[in-house]
């Protein structure tokens, strides 16, 4: 709407989250972020408790959990310019649709970059965190050491996020099945980082009926 996000609000949200998933885990977190209609909400609830599950397993300091839980909230606000009609779509994206569907994340950075003072390293994780380290992601195809660690986090949590959340064209993957997606897509994500994400992925078990 134009007007600055209250970086206070989503702070204090993003503890509470991190509290949440340190008290009763991730599939908790999962069943209670579905019980939302948006589609949009829901993916972006859901990544930012995938996220935060995710350093938490792998022992990122309790601030970088709550960096993660903050970028998760805030990585598809971008998706606030794209129409409605797209963004609940009840079947795929056709070329144009995906087109626009594509600039949300820089959408997201020209609206936090203008209206709140952000860390760089929360704005990086909004506007990257579609890349890929083989250059083959978006918006400005990206390589290797030019992705940081927390991006590379984000963009496992995004990806798994999509595959186990409910959309009216696909049904939800099983937390396994999502984990062998990400295992196929072999050099573009960091391997190491999938490696670490399995046990996390097996949280998401029973939870895709």
């Amino acid at each position: 709407m134009g007007t600055p996000i209250d970086s206070a609000a989503v702070e204090s949200a993003s503890n509470a989250i991190v509290d949440q998933l340190e008290a009763q885990g991730l599939p908790s977190w999962i069943e209670l972020v579905r019980m939302h209609h948006s589609q949009t909400y829901q993916h972006c609830l859901l990544v930012t408790g995938v996220a935060t599950a995710f350093g938490q397993h792998i022992g990122a300091s309790h601030k970088d959990r709550q960096r993660l839980a903050f970028a998760g909230m805030l990585h598809d606000i971008g998706k606030a310019r794209i129409p409605l009609s797209i963004l609940e779509k009840p079947d795929r994206l056709d070329q144009d649709e995906m087109a626009l569907m594509r600039k949300h994340p820089e959408y997201g950075l020209e609206a936090l970059g203008a209206n709140c003072a952000l860390p760089p390293e929360l704005l990086d994780m909004v506007v990257h965190h579609h890349e890929l380290l083989d250059g083959s992601g978006y918006p400005h195809g990206l390589r290797g050491n030019e992705i940081s660690d927390f991006v590379r986090i984000m963009t496992i949590s995004d990806i798994f996020g999509a595959l186990v959340e409910r959309r009216p064209y696909k049904p939800a993957l099983s937390g396994e099945a999502a984990y062998q997606v990400l295992l196929d897509m072999g050099p573009k994500l960091d391997k190491d980082l999938v490696r670490a994400f399995k046990p996390v992925s097996r949280f998401g078990r029973g939870l895709a009926a």
